[in-house]
């Protein structure tokens, strides 16, 4: 075995294993655990886990619940490119944009960043959240926040993010787990008053945006929107000629290994939603969706 210092002489070998680290995350394009690199680059688990742990404080590398690493949104800052999360990319960002104008309403991408869930784009604001979200954005991974990306997770990511759910709800976020594998997509109704709940939070981030003094209380308001959320809508609810409320619909964006890359989401936010309506906004998520995927992929 190499030894970790075993570097040409004008090296810096901290910074050679830095960018070994980045280099071989951006190079395989899925998640590594920490053994995975160490055993990759012959380093010892302790100077990958400090590494890591630095990348992620930094948004370099994001972790995932079940401890894996992928390259994070914060090297777009500095011009670097995350193959795995295409961070800011033109394409991702025109297809985003080009959602929200065929919806009406807002769209955003969001990626798993340890037990918190990232907003890496936003676009369109009108109809999808309250002021205060916008790029760099974390809320808590609480259910139902995630449900489309936790749908492709690990068995033991699933259930650390059912733990931190109502108990009561544990049932049914289970079975929206399992409908997002089916159909590729969930749609949420609202709660009643839900409106109103989502007029006064955006008042409250926003009187709170310019006082950074109150950034963990700011987190926490932000928290509150799952509150708005009502139960996921079944099929047989989707196919009823009634009309239904409809709140977010959110759909993975998935790797050909069946990994969720992004969550995309949609916020028509509406008391009533036809049948030809819903038809429409799912049929919109879900093509823009395939062509993120092939975007990612390459195909």
């Amino acid at each position: 075995m190499r030894s970790d210092s075993a570097r040409p002489q004008d090296d810096s070998p901290p910074t050679s294993r830095v960018v070994a680290v980045v280099e071989l995350l951006a190079a395989r394009g899925t998640a590594l655990s920490a053994a995975e690199i160490a055993q990759s680059l012959e380093l010892s688990r302790s100077t990958v886990g400090a590494i890591l742990s630095t990348l992620d404080r930094h948004g370099w590398v994001r972790r995932q619940p079940d401890l894996a690493y992928q390259l994070g949104p914060g090297l777009s800052r500095v011009g670097l490119s995350a193959p795995a999360t295409l961070v800011e990319s033109t394409a991702v960002g025109a297809e985003l944009e080009r959602l929200a104008t065929r919806v009406g309403c807002g769209a955003a991408l969001t990626v798993l960043n340890g037990d918190e869930l990232t907003f890496v784009a936003v676009t369109g604001g009108q109809g999808l959240i309250p002021a205060g979200i916008e790029n760099g954005t974390r809320i808590p991974l609480l259910p139902p926040a995630g449900a489309t990306l936790l749908a492709h997770a690990p068995t033991a990511a699933q259930n650390r993010w059912l733990d931190r759910g109502d108990p009561e709800r544990r049932a049914e976020f289970r079975g929206v787990l399992e409908t997002i594998r089916t159909t590729g997509f969930c749609a949420w109704s609202l709660r009643p008053g839900a409106l109103t709940a989502l007029r006064v939070l955006s008042d409250v981030v926003d009187h709170l945006g310019d006082r950074p003094a109150t950034d963990e209380l700011r987190g926490r308001v932000l928290g509150l929107l799952g509150d708005v959320t009502g139960s996921a809508h079944t099929e047989h609810d989707l196919h009823s000629p009634e009309s239904l409320s409809l709140g977010y619909l959110s759909a993975p964006v998935l790797t050909t290994e069946d990994r969720a890359l992004f969550e995309v989401q949609i916020g028509p936010l509406r008391t009533e939603a036809t049948l030809p309506q819903r038809r429409h906004f799912i049929d919109e998520l879900l093509a823009t969706t395939r062509r993120l995927e092939r975007i990612a992929t390459g195909s």
